[in-house]
């Protein structure tokens, strides 16, 4: 008989996907309904043409595993690409170029690289920065060098954030030689260090709808020089110069022919990346690419150095392919990574590293999210000293350090803040016995310190006086005790200035020195008669009786009006 009590009605021998139970499905048998697991079919791991290994991932049913390749396309040194599908080649515009973006928009989703010039003697050119565009994001990464320490420097929105930083979109670590941006929603990783990039995207989303200089992601390197109409070029070198990040490309500077390295050049440095130092990631990753590119840097600038950023880079592809390799020893020195201070270089450490913050502990290492599957992930990086613990994400490490006169620990084990008061030492007896010193007390990291210091006064004839009080030093000199030391006594110091005189004198007086005085006194000398209201007459002092005379035929002539 059939199911005729479900809705719809089912067939005896008919089979459905279970509408209760994922990965089951439901039969109906003699009008019973059986339910059994899910069957998968036996899929073969494709031929992938970048030589990585193919992937194990769920299918859009989510019952069952398929393979797929994956889409990585990276580069490094002066620079050398690799393109999502395998194909390596060199070039050295100097200019902003786009690195990839989506032939059809489906997730707002591009990455744009910032190349300029070395300094290198045949005028290579390297990576400055990258921006990654995803939806309203601007993701800006750089490097800062200064006395030979790296700073990594990242910029969301033109804003400077300081990672670990994770919003609901995407997240930013930093361990100190690596940034990654990792964007779940279209489990998209960018890598920036410098001299190297890597762009991981997902097949499933990505394929046969990149464009840029890391081509296509399609299995198929022959369309991997893909040109902006569309065309294919033959050669991606050239190819690449097509990409501008700009419109406006007229300040780009033309890309000149990539030279030749000197034929038979095999340096020892790019040895190591076929050795045994690398041996457990060569069946996951690779090696050729990063060989010739070692060998085309060092043999073309003529500095053994210039090869670490291969073997980093290769190194790097190891480690997200879960391989941590210890190689910077094999170097011997060549590729040594210097750590500010107090965190030293480790070679395989965790992503993010745990802090005295117990909120930030939860956020980005403890709370099962979206983000979890990158934690386990284990490269080099600078990282805190053995027996310490972070205090916070954007400190440095140390085991103890001073916090308003207290001494504080970070206990790793309790992750807690432990604090004592500042133990100041003893301090031995202070005598002042020189002329015009005193007993001065002042706190000095905390603690107080008793020491000898000039008086605060200015002595003048064996008489005290106290900044801002004046000081009789000088005849005609108006002298303040200032607040001023004196270099030599290391008393205050006295200063002085001229006495302004008044000199203006009314009519028929002149200013008259007096001894002992410095501004002196008006003394008379002329006699000034005034008559018809407005003529006046100035007569010297010698010559007084006409003064007299003057006054009585002025008086005479105002009485007879």
């Amino acid at each position: 008989p059939d199911c005729n009590n479900l809705s719809p009605p089912r067939k005896h021998g008919e089979s459905w996907n279970s509408p209760t139970h994922n990965c089951t499905i439901d039969t109906c048998v003699n009008g019973t309904v059986t339910q059994s697991p899910k069957q998968c079919s036996h899929e073969t791991p494709p031929k992938c043409e970048n030589n990585f290994p193919a992937v194990k991932v769920l299918d859009e049913t989510g019952c069952c595993y398929k393979y797929e390749c994956q889409c990585r396309c990276f580069g490094f040194g002066d620079p050398h690409y690799v393109t999502f599908d395998g194909t390596y080649y060199s070039f050295q515009g100097n200019c902003s170029y786009i690195l990839v973006k989506e032939i059809i928009p489906k997730y707002n989703f591009s990455v744009v690289i910032d190349n300029v010039y070395c300094d290198a003697p045949d005028g290579l050119s390297c990576p400055q920065s990258l921006t990654v565009y995803y939806n309203s994001y601007v993701i800006f990464m750089t490097q800062k060098l200064s006395d030979g320490i790296v700073t990594n420097l990242v910029y969301v929105n033109h804003k400077r954030i300081f990672p670990a930083y994770q919003n609901k979109d995407f997240r930013i670590t930093d361990n100190g030689i690596e940034t990654l941006l990792v964007i779940p929603a279209i489990d998209a990783q960018v890598m920036f260090t410098g001299l190297m990039f890597n762009i991981e995207l997902p097949w499933s989303k990505f394929h046969g709808n990149t464009e840029g200089q890391c081509g296509t992601c399609d299995n198929n390197r022959k369309d991997d020089c893909r040109l902006p109409n569309g065309t294919i070029d033959s050669s991606c070198s050239d190819m690449a110069n097509h990409w501008p990040a700009h419109d406006n490309s007229s300040h780009c500077t033309p890309p000149p022919t990539p030279p030749n390295p000197p034929p038979g050049c095999n340096p020892d440095i790019c040895k190591i990346i076929k050795s045994k130092t690398f041996e457990e990631c060569h069946k996951v990753v690779p090696y050729e690419p990063y060989v010739e590119a070692c060998k085309y840097d060092v043999c073309l600038m003529n500095t053994t150095t210039i090869g670490c950023t291969s073997l980093k880079t290769y190194a790097d592809e190891c480690a997200m392919q879960g391989v941590c390799i210890e190689w910077r020893s094999a170097s011997h020195g060549a590729c040594e990574f210097r750590c500010k201070e107090p965190k030293e270089y480790k070679s395989c450490g965790p992503q993010i590293e745990s802090t005295c913050d117990e909120r930030y502990n939860l956020k980005f290492i403890k709370d099962v999210s979206l983000f979890s599957p990158m934690e386990n992930m284990i490269w080099e990086g600078c990282y805190c000293p053995p027996g310490t613990t972070l205090l916070s994400h954007s400190s440095d490490a140390n085991a103890t350090w001073s916090s308003d006169c207290d001494i504080c620990t970070c206990d790793p084990d309790t992750l807690t803040i432990i604090c004592d008061h500042l133990t100041c030492p003893t301090q031995s007896p202070v005598k002042c016995d020189q002329d015009g010193q005193v007993k001065v007390t002042e706190t000095v990291d905390c603690c107080e310190r008793t020491k000898c210091m000039p008086k605060p006064i200015c002595l003048f004839n064996n008489t005290e006086y106290l900044p801002g009080q004046s000081v009789p030093m000088k005849t005609c000199e108006k002298c303040v005790c200032s607040d001023k030391l004196d270099p030599q006594n290391k008393l205050h110091a006295i200063e002085c200035e001229p006495v302004h005189c008044d000199t203006n004198c009314p009519v028929g007086f002149a200013p008259q020195p007096v001894d002992g005085q410095c501004c002196g006194n008006c003394v008379q000398t002329s006699c000034v008669a005034v008559y018809s209201g407005s003529i006046t007459h100035s007569i010297p002092v010698s010559m007084l009786f006409l003064c007299y005379f003057y006054i009585f035929i002025e008086t005479f002539f105002i009485t007879l009006i």
